[in-house]
């Protein structure tokens, strides 16, 4: 990044309640990176879902004397929008005092509904910005996220490809209780996975332990990311099986990126054989589970974009 000019960060919170019925008093957090004055914005831009413990700011971290850890301005320095949002009840995205914790699927309504809003807004030139026309989408998620943007993009169609890291349909089922495990074969509901979650995690809302006992300051910029894991959306991440039946039927190109490191996922390339045709799965060397801070980010971030411009036409 050093000597490029620099990208244009705003951050916004919106009415989830003018949004998704049933979700009055809710706001959703999400932050919007532009191209720098004078770079012409390209037609395709990067709606991104964190993963379980982690806020928008995962996209863009930020790490003492070193500014190459930011997904999102790494992306918009070369033209590309970016969007990240937090999950309801997560980071900075807040829920009514005395609310009950949102379903799975109010999350995703209320996650999509802001994505939708802040690419018309782009089209038309609103949000401090230049029209983009022709505007197309890339939904990317990691960890959680991906597992939850497969859902999104299954209910709500609305990007126009998907680059799933640190991604996986396996689950984690050596990591769940017995109690739960019992009811993983099982057609599961939003109700239900709400219920489970409570049973496994005691709360809707929980930190995620990163007691790891390693210091550095890329850890140090991930501990500033942290944040409590929505558990229903952390708990559906860890069924075998979590969205394979929504991955089936997705309608456009995915690009499932690991890396070689991950414990979680490491080599697993079958999930694409379930993808629409154009898709891909591979497996980059230099990474494990958490890609924005591998030494090897900027060949993750390139396969992205590369990807991307590849498969979207405007």
């Amino acid at each position: 990044m050093a000597g490029m000019p620099e990208a244009v960060v705003t951050s916004w919170r919106f009415d989830a309640g003018g949004l998704v019925p049933g979700l009055d008093g809710c706001a959703v957090a999400a932050d919007v990176f532009l191209p720098p004055p004078g770079t012409a914005p390209r037609s395709l831009a990067f709606c991104c879902l964190a993963g379980g413990g982690m806020a928008r700011g995962y996209w863009d971290l930020r790490v003492a004397g070193d500014d190459t850890y930011s997904f999102a301005r790494w992306s918009a320095e070369r033209g590309f929008p970016v969007i990240t949002v937090d999950h309801l009840g997560v980071g900075d995205s807040t829920l009514r005092d005395g609310a009950s914790a949102p379903l799975v699927g109010d999350v995703l309504a209320a996650e999509d509904a802001v994505f939708r809003l802040v690419c018309d807004e782009l089209l038309k030139g609103g949000l401090g910005a230049e029209p983009i026309p022709r505007l197309r989408t890339v939904g990317v998620g990691h960890s959680m996220g991906a597992v939850l943007m497969v859902r999104q993009q299954a209910v709500y169609r609305t990007h126009h490809a998907l680059a799933l890291l640190g991604f996986s349909t396996k689950g984690l089922p050596d990591h769940l209780s017995p109690e739960v495990l019992a009811h993983a074969d099982r057609e599961i509901d939003d109700h239900r996975l709400a219920k489970l979650a409570l049973l496994m995690f005691g709360s809707p809302y929980t930190p995620l332990d990163r007691a790891d006992g390693a210091d550095s300051p890329t850890r140090r910029a991930m501990r500033a990311a942290a944040t409590v894991t929505f558990t229903a959306g952390g708990l559906l991440s860890m069924l075998p099986g979590n969205v394979s039946d929504e991955l089936s039927r997705l309608t456009v190109p995915v690009l499932i990126l690991n890396g070689d490191r991950d414990r979680l996922v490491s080599g697993r390339r079958a999930d694409a054989a379930h993808c629409p045709a154009g898709s891909v799965s591979r497996v980059l060397a230099g990474s494990g589970h958490n890609h924005n801070i591998a030494d090897s980010r900027r060949d993750f971030w390139t396969q992205i974009l590369d990807w991307a411009q590849t498969v979207v036409r405007g």
